[in-house]
């Protein structure tokens, strides 16, 4: 009879162990997980140039054979209902021009969409002739 008490209460024991094991995963009890922490969406893109250089030359198409590029440093404006970094880019052709403006979020490119005057119209354009070396460099490998 002992033995059938002695079983008994090792059996309700691991019950009831796995039962607080399972409501604490159902409840925001962490146990033994690293706390993550909120993300910034505004972190200032240190890398920007190259994280663009990276992202053009993985998506040339409408930049080859560009002439000129021109970048601006980055600024925090308002996209939207919330403020984010971002900076606008010119490339210039022979018979074409693309303003581009790139929304940067935690620090990374989010959005690279088409720049209306109203977000790049006075921007402070400056030389990137590591963009226009890269597209040189595709081009030439037609």
């Amino acid at each position: 009879m002992a033995l059938k008490t002695g079983t008994s209460r090792t059996s309700s024991a691991c019950f009831l162990v796995s039962l607080v094991v399972a409501l604490a995963g159902c409840s925001g009890i962490e146990f033994g997980r690293p706390e993550q922490k909120p993300v910034d969406p505004n972190v200032y893109p240190i890398n920007y140039k190259t994280d663009l250089v990276a992202y053009v030359q993985a998506h040339p198409a409408e930049m080859l054979n560009a002439r000129g590029a021109y970048i601006s440093a980055p600024a925090l404006k308002q996209v939207g209902s919330e403020s984010r970094y971002f900076v606008c880019l010119r490339v210039d052709g022979q018979d074409w021009r693309k303003d581009k403006m790139v929304i940067f979020y935690s620090g990374g490119i989010n959005q690279f969409v088409d720049a209306t005057s109203e977000h790049c119209g006075a921007a402070a354009y400056q030389s990137f002739p590591e963009l226009l070396t890269m597209l040189s460099q595709l081009g030439g490998k037609k």
